[in-house]
């Protein structure tokens, strides 16, 4: 049996599009400022208060006079409540396929922790082991299959009578910035994969991923945050018709061990527990890139020696080795403890694979003609840039 990743990046965009995107809503948010009271004794017979009054807010008078009265050292302040409306769309957002059933989102999920390359690609899948992994049989991970091939979400292609090579078709576009369309990727850990696959009941599952990607938005703005609470209007936007609120409490009183729940009249309060944290889960994959990056300097220069003595090329440095013709040897890689805590969190925000692919150009452009790298971090993103516009122009 495959071992799975001890970390996997999801898209927060096919995450969404898998449990179901919200219905449109306008959201009316309220916000108090501080603005110059012209009612007060000092402004009755003011020239600039009348000229405000007068004038079109865009024209010069109008704007000439507001900074006249902004120095004026008699002017008094009041509080001014304003609305905003904020309209919310996620199909325009996140894009649209067909929200999933139960199997198929968890397969989804686990097929994230079979080590995918940087383009989602992942080989030799023995679909007896995701029955297993599912606790389901072998005709339900092949109709499963079926369903994200049809919905877009993987291209796959049989190459045994259990082995199929595999595609998650949206995975370069997780890391691109969101002007090129990316929505950005939750990092999951083994373990809360594990528990996620233990949930028994759809409405669960889609009310547990959208807390996860919820609370995982707010630390991306800011944090820490553990806990988010929703009205059960809020959950109902991207639930089916019939999810009314005793089916959502009913959901959300599981044995489930993600969140701790608490139930009130307006709504829930999800909050999640310290060893399924994403900051704590980013963390720990943070140091477990440091890791990894350190096992891939000790592997590729040995690699390095073998290829020295008898060019013998393994396929997983090839990358790093097609430019014999040009170098007399190939060179041993030194990274500095900064320099690896650089690569480790572009790891993070690119996959460790992608990482390792772009150092391949920085090793056959500067390591190898023994030329001065001040900004190793630097130049790795910069490759990494170039190779996701690259697929981004390609796709």
């Amino acid at each position: 049996m495959k071992i799975l990743d001890n970390f996997a990046n999801i898209g927060k965009a096919v995450l969404i599009q898998s449990i179901g995107l919200q219905k449109n809503y306008i959201e009316v948010k309220e916000s108090e400022t501080s603005v110059i009271d012209y009612n007060n004794a000092a402004c009755t017979d003011c020239k600039y208060k009348a000229f405000i009054q007068a004038f079109a807010p865009d024209s010069e008078a109008y704007l000439s006079a507001c900074e006249t009265c902004r120095n004026c050292p008699h002017k008094i302040f009041t509080q001014k409540t304003e609305y905003k409306k904020i309209y919310h769309n996620e199909t325009n957002r996140f894009g649209y396929k067909p929200r999933l059933k139960t199997n198929a989102i968890k397969l989804l999920l686990l097929l994230h922790f079979y080590h995918p390359d940087r383009f989602g690609i992942i080989k030799n899948i023995d679909i007896r082991e995701l029955a297993e992994h599912l606790h389901c049989d072998i005709k339900t991970v092949k109709n499963n299959l079926e369903i994200l091939n049809r919905y877009a979400y993987v291209t796959y292609a049989r190459t045994d009578s259990y082995i199929i090579t595999l595609c998650l078709n949206d995975y370069t576009s997780y890391y691109l910035p969101a002007r090129q369309g990316g929505r950005g990727f939750i990092v999951l850990s083994k373990k809360l994969l594990s528990q996620i696959l233990e949930i028994d009941t759809l409405v669960t599952l889609r009310i547990y991923l959208r807390q996860l990607i919820s609370i995982d938005n707010l630390n991306a703005k800011g944090g820490p945050f553990t806990a988010i609470s929703n009205t059960y209007k809020d959950l109902k936007r991207f639930l089916p018709e019939y999810c009314k609120p005793n089916i959502i409490r009913k959901a959300v009183q599981t044995s489930n061990d993600i969140f701790t729940i608490t139930l009130n009249t307006n709504g829930i309060r999800f909050e999640i527990k310290d060893e399924y944290n994403a900051k704590k889960q980013k963390e720990s994959c943070y140091q477990y890139y440091i890791h990894q990056l350190h096992q891939f300097v000790m592997d590729f220069n040995k690699t390095v020696t073998s290829v020295n003595v008898n060019n013998s090329i393994p396929a997983r440095y090839a990358e790093y080795f097609n430019d014999r013709q040009t170098v007399d040897y190939y060179r041993l890689i030194h990274f500095k403890d900064y320099e690896v805590e650089d690569l480790a969190m572009l790891s993070l925000q690119y996959s460790f694979d992608t990482v390792i692919y772009a150092l391949s150009s920085i090793y056959k452009t500067y390591i190898l003609k023994d030329h001065e790298i001040k900004n190793l971090g630097g130049l790795v993103r910069t490759a990494i840039m170039a190779q996701l516009k690259t697929s981004y122009q390609a796709a």
